[in-house]
């Protein structure tokens, strides 16, 4: 299949419903090849109130912004409505069928992308193969819908790098405070964001992760599942990182010893701070210091 034959059958596949009013921006993306986060296209319509599309299969992954009224939703067999406030998302070949509220015809922006980061932006969000979420931030989801639209319809030369940019914003930005549109969110979720605050506010005087993890109530290795499977890192490893980028900001803002900033930022050996932030940062503490200072 050519390129050409590609984006044909991506338009036939976008606009499979009825619609009063749409805008769709197309990229050049050729969806075999191995591809780490990519764009196929997307856009924004005005559904019509016979809106209706059932497919046994999709073979991207799709995110629903809707922006007024309703639609009903079911994905693989449990049903959601999209509308304002909500963001919807299903991954590739899940059965799911889209019917309009014919009294309240919703509007939406839709991006349909592929590449093996789309599975992973699908797992931080809790979407796992599709469901319907409440929006963390409205305002801003609007602002990025608006961006990859504008970005794709301009089709500059940097258009696909930014929508793309965008939409990762946006994901990233939506898992924050993620709150499920209904009963079907994962525990998991809220236990590793749980992990993940005490070590941010407390990462300093962290000795051990067994400290966060009878902070939090659970098992060091659930723990450890909980940040490979939503931060693909061990929480030791993001401990470490906090530390060091913080020892790094210590060393460029402070006159304090090196001896000092590894003390203020919980190492009591200094050879063992030193070692571990030139692994890190690929320099000492002090030759970092005095490459950035004059």
């Amino acid at each position: 299949m050519t390129i050409s034959e590609i984006i044909n059958l991506d338009k036939r596949l976008a606009l499979e419903g009825s619609v009063a009013e749409s805008k769709y921006f197309f990229f050049d993306t050729d969806p075999r090849e191995k591809q780490t986060f990519a764009i196929i296209f997307g856009g924004y319509e005005k559904c019509a109130p016979d809106f209706n599309i059932k497919r046994k299969t999709y073979p991207y992954h799709v995110l629903e912004i809707p922006t007024q009224g309703k639609c009903y939703l079911e994905i693989d067999g449990n049903d959601y409505y999209l509308e304002k406030g909500t963001l919807g998302g299903f991954t590739d070949s899940v059965p799911h069928h889209y019917i309009c509220d014919p009294d309240c015809p919703m509007e939406h922006f839709f991006i349909v992308f592929t590449g093996s980061e789309a599975e992973q932006m699908f797992n931080l969000n809790s979407f796992g193969p599709g469901m319907v979420v409440k929006q963390n931030n409205p305002s801003l989801t609007l602002f990025l819908a608006e961006a990859i639209l504008r970005s794709g319809l301009e089709k500059t030369e940097f258009s696909h790098q930014l929508c793309c940019h965008y939409l990762k914003a946006l994901l990233i930005e939506q898992s924050l405070h993620i709150t499920p549109s209904d009963k079907s969110h994962p525990m998991s979720i809220s236990r590793y964001r749980q992990c993940q605050n005490y070590i941010e506010n407390n990462f300093c005087t962290i000795t051990g992760i067994s400290v966060v993890a009878k902070a939090c109530s659970i098992t060091t290795r659930y723990m450890s599942r909980l940040f490979k499977k939503y931060n693909n890192i061990t929480p030791r490893e993001y401990v470490m990182r906090l530390k060091l980028n913080k020892a790094a900001s210590i060393l460029l803002t402070t006159s304090n010893t090196i001896y000092e900033v590894g003390t203020m930022v919980g190492y009591t050996d200094p050879y063992h701070f030193s070692r571990n932030f030139k692994q890190f940062h690929g320099l000492s503490p002090q030759h970092f210091r005095d490459i950035h200072l004059e």
